[in-house]
């Protein structure tokens, strides 16, 4: 290793030290967002049960084994619940050692800094969502694809088939993903016949010439590619296989078919069922809802990225292929997502960001080569603004730097619950740790009491069984244990009994220390629970105010009357805007 290649991976691991920092710092200290809730409770049933089936609504596999190992090890909080994301993320800006043949020193750093300081991928990488992990492993699958061009080391390619895998166990997106990949694939070679005929040579026989290259390629490879096709569907078939079926098929050989039909052609009729399709919507609407998240949280990587996907594109010897796939790749994602998403919600942009930060990382390096540093006797000459160049250039560097890095701050950290470009309707916008623990007491106390440990009040809260049975969410419909979210998570770590009633009648002889209720209610229910104490919050970020009321035996603290504590009811906000899928 060259002492100038030797500087770029220190430079690449001290960017990727600091980006696990920064993601797992105060990980746990955000409330649980509506998303977080549903899959963290789903898989505390599934560590319960044992029981595990493919629900498209609620995204791939990956969490729920992942996790149920995770909570298993380290027990079950919000800080655990999303480690396995931020571990992810966290170790993204490593992708981009993987392209050092195609980028120069400059611009591996760059792209590393991007995956670890960009806004919106800081905040969704201390987020339990998919998003962030499928983006992540389809990258790293990209990125190992091409090391495995440019060295040939056979590796790469498994590597990269293992990476792909993972990426189709977390979302269903990934196939967006390949989709990108295959139309990037067909511009480029559209620009090859485009080259062809101004340098005036046969666009056949440059197609042709590529073709043969390829082909005598792939043929050299063709065991690797088999191999590695068949690494892609093990990963898949062991993620997506029911359990306790898979373990049992391990055993008993004859139950394997059937095991290995529900995985995969099982799987793909689930998946076809939820989201093929489409969701009607307004493209305008969406779209428009996308560009203000990018604004807010993108905005200074992706005005790097136009300005080095054009430089590399037209000066020079351009464009270098990556770049060039990286544009398309990125391009045709914020044309895609606004039709394929079925909610406006700002984690979408993730998979506009991350291939972005190809051309972006350019568009940084550009700026950095400006730079032109004073020694020595040239110190009088820069201060007189003979290298007028240099000193925009560092004075863009800060301000590009210093923005990217208050709006990252400032989401993930100062306001991460306060609504904003990056905070979808699904989070709770409270700070409801201190109500938490003494609900976590009141259950503690409650546990050799026969009776609820937590009941729910009001038709809004109401469901027909307790737990719920399967994954099956309709947000539409009022009487779903939905509705709690993201209590259910919590309720369900705590070992809390829960029930729900709509009979203000049943309040009177509630043995319940812990009872929950929307606010609009309080008037009706507070007269009947003596000796409670009462604190309200939103379990929404505009919307859903809910009081909680503990009884004062049972929990380690007091709180305030809810009467004090509750917010104006706002008009309902529809449920359709509901934290997403």
């Amino acid at each position: 290793m060259s002492d100038s290649d030797r500087r770029v991976a220190v430079a690449v691991l001290a960017v990727t030290a600091v980006a696990l920092v920064a993601r797992f710092v105060s990980l746990g200290a955000r409330v649980a967002h509506w998303d977080e809730g549903r899959v963290g409770y789903w898989v505390l049933r599934y560590a319960e049960t044992g029981a595990y089936t493919y629900h498209p609504i609620v995204h791939g596999p990956f969490l729920f084994h992942v996790n149920r190992v995770v909570f298993g090890a380290f027990g079950a909080s919000d800080l655990t619940m999303r480690a396995v994301v931020a571990l992810v993320g966290g170790l993204l800006p490593l992708t981009a050692w993987l392209l050092r043949e195609r980028l120069s020193g400059t611009e591996t750093v760059a792209l590393a800094v991007a995956f670890a300081a960009n806004p919106l991928l800081l905040y969704y990488s201390r987020f339990m969502r998919n998003d962030v992990l499928v983006a992540a492993f389809a990258f790293a699958a990209f990125a190992l694809v091409v090391r495995a061009v440019d060295t040939g080391r056979r590796r790469h390619l498994y590597a990269g088939a293992l990476s792909l895998g993972l990426a189709f166990t977390t979302k269903e997106n990934a196939l967006v993903y390949v989709a990108c990949w295959v139309g990037a694939l067909g511009l480029l070679l559209d620009w090859v016949l485009v080259r062809a005929r101004v340098r005036d040579r046969s666009a056949v026989a440059a197609l042709a010439e590529r073709g043969i290259a390829v082909g005598r390629g792939l043929r050299a490879w063709a065991r690797d590619l088999g191999a590695a096709v068949v690494v892609f569907l093990a990963v898949v078939v062991v993620f997506y296989a029911p359990r306790p079926e898979f373990g049992r098929a391990l055993t008993t050989p004859a139950l394997l078919p059937d095991v290995l039909a529900r995985a995969t052609l099982g799987s793909v009729g689930k998946f076809a069922d939820t989201w093929v399709g489409g969701h009607p919507h307004s493209y305008v609407h969406f779209f428009v809802h996308d560009l203000g998240t990018l604004a807010g949280g993108a905005l200074v990587l992706c005005g790097l990225a136009v300005v080095g996907f054009l430089h590399d594109r037209y000066t020079g010897d351009g464009p270098r292929p990556l770049v060039a796939f990286a544009g398309y790749w990125g391009g045709a994602s914020l044309v895609i997502y606004p039709a394929v998403s079925d909610i406006t919600a700002p984690w979408a942009m993730v998979h506009v960001v991350v291939p972005l930060a190809v051309p972006a990382a350019v568009g940084a390096g550009l700026l950095v080569r400006g730079l032109s540093w004073p020694t020595g006797t040239d110190v009088g000459r820069w201060a007189r603004g003979v290298d007028a160049e240099a000193a925009v250039s560092v004075l863009l560097v800060v301000a590009l730097l210093g923005w990217s890095l208050s709006t990252g701050v400032a989401a993930a950290f100062v306001h991460p619950q306060q609504p904003g470009p990056l905070v979808q309707y699904g989070q709770p916008n409270a700070e409801m740790g201190d109500t938490l623990a003494e609900i976590d007491a009141a259950v503690a106390a409650n546990a050799n009491a026969s009776g609820p440990d937590v009941l729910y009040y009001g038709s809004h809260f109401y469901a027909e069984s307790e737990p719920s049975a399967a994954p099956d969410e309709s947000f539409a419909e009022p009487g779903h244990w939905t509705w709690r979210l993201p209590l259910p998570w919590y309720f369900e770590a705590m070992g809390a009994k829960t029930a729900s009633t709509t009979s203000e009648g049943t309040l009177d002889d509630t043995t319940a220390p812990v009872v929950v209720t929307r606010a609009r209610n309080y008037d009706a229910v507070a007269p009947k629970l003596e000796g409670y104490h009462a604190a309200t919050y939103r379990l929404t970020a505009t919307d859903t105010p809910t009081v909680f009321f503990v009884r004062n035996d049972t929990a380690s603290g007091g709180g305030d009357d809810a009467a004090a504590l509750r917010s104006p009811v706002p008009p309902s906000t529809s449920s359709a805007a509901v934290a997403g899928r």
